[in-house]
């Protein structure tokens, strides 16, 4: 919108040069006529609507049809209409707009908020002649925990949905499906507790990795058809035992130094039901890793800086 605003500026100013036969310029005779008013009245309306129209051609027809330019034009020229100098009635109608702003996204979250309620709470609250902090404080901190627990309640019936979606019931029952062959062809290939099946290679040495560690790792990670969709290429990467996915974080710990292993990550300990589709990972599909531990550490040991490597 600022754009737009600059731009309509912009137009406006093409206009202070040629001016003094308009009708719209003082009748004084000391008047100095600089602009001629209907030009910049044009370049108001005509600038600030021609550059809505650009943006609201752009929008998805599904969006146009809960926005009507019949309904902006009346409420635009409802506001133009108002006496502006009552400073007041403008500051309320601000207000109105941030309220209204903010029951909205409250709604679109799943709350049922009650407007008459909200004026009239504004109302009383407003003339109050002295204002206590703390009130506004706790009223402050009773919303962000509101919001909070209607942000959390969106999210969980968003994994939900997710959860029941057929890409993800699909991805559960073919990781299933892959890892039972696997176990049958393989016997040395184990399953935890949580559902993480692994082979391990050689275990390394001295103390495993744990959860407060940093590792060095050379791996290769695999969808159970055998694309790859990450690769150190040979190249030991560093990163906290933490900072990983949770399946991959327990197969860690099962390792020490020099320590190889292969796991087979189911989607729930993997990249669950949102997937990483930038990596072409789908909805609960199962990952297969081949690692190598290089090295584990208490700290973090970079293994460079641009321009010059750390030995």
């Amino acid at each position: 919108m600022k754009k737009i605003i600059l731009g309509m500026g912009a137009v406006a100013l093409m206009f202070t040069t040629s001016c003094c036969g308009g009708s719209q310029c003082g009748n004084s005779a000391n008047d100095s006529c600089v602009i001629d008013n209907d030009s910049l009245a044009v370049a108001i309306g005509a600038g600030m609507g021609s550059g809505i129209a650009n943006q609201y051609n752009q929008v998805p027809d599904s969006i146009k049809a809960k926005l009507s330019k019949e309904a902006i034009i009346k409420s635009v020229e409802y506001v133009l209409s108002l006496d502006t100098a009552d400073n007041g009635y403008m500051a309320g109608l601000n207000m109105g707009m941030q309220l209204a702003g903010q029951i909205q996204y409250m709604e679109q979250m799943g709350a049922k908020v009650d407007r008459k309620l909200v004026a009239k709470e504004f109302k009383k609250a407003i003339m109050n002649d002295s204002v206590d902090m703390e009130v506004i404080s706790n009223y402050n901190t009773s919303l962000q925990l509101m919001t909070g627990k209607l942000q959390a309640e969106q999210q969980r019936k968003k994994m939900e949905a997710l959860e029941q979606s057929v890409e993800a019931i699909q991805g559960t029952k073919t990781g299933e499906a892959y890892i039972n062959n696997k176990k049958q062809e393989d016997p040395e290939i184990k399953t935890t507790e949580s559902g993480l099946s692994y082979k391990i290679i050689n275990e390394g040495e001295g103390e495993k990795a744990t959860d407060e560690d940093f590792v060095k790792v050379i791996y290769v990670g695999k969808l159970i058809n055998d694309t790859v969709f990450d690769d150190s290429k040979g190249e030991a990467r560093e990163f906290p035992v933490r900072g990983v996915v949770p399946g991959f974080a327990e197969g860690l710990k099962l390792l020490g130094k020099g320590g190889k292993a292969i796991f087979y990550i189911p989607g729930k300990l993997g990249y669950g039901v949102q997937g990483q589709p930038a990596a072409g990972i789908g909805r609960n599909q199962m990952l297969v890793f081949e690692v190598e531990v290089t090295e584990i550490n208490k700290e973090s040991k970079p293994a460079g800086i641009p321009g010059k490597v750390v030995k």
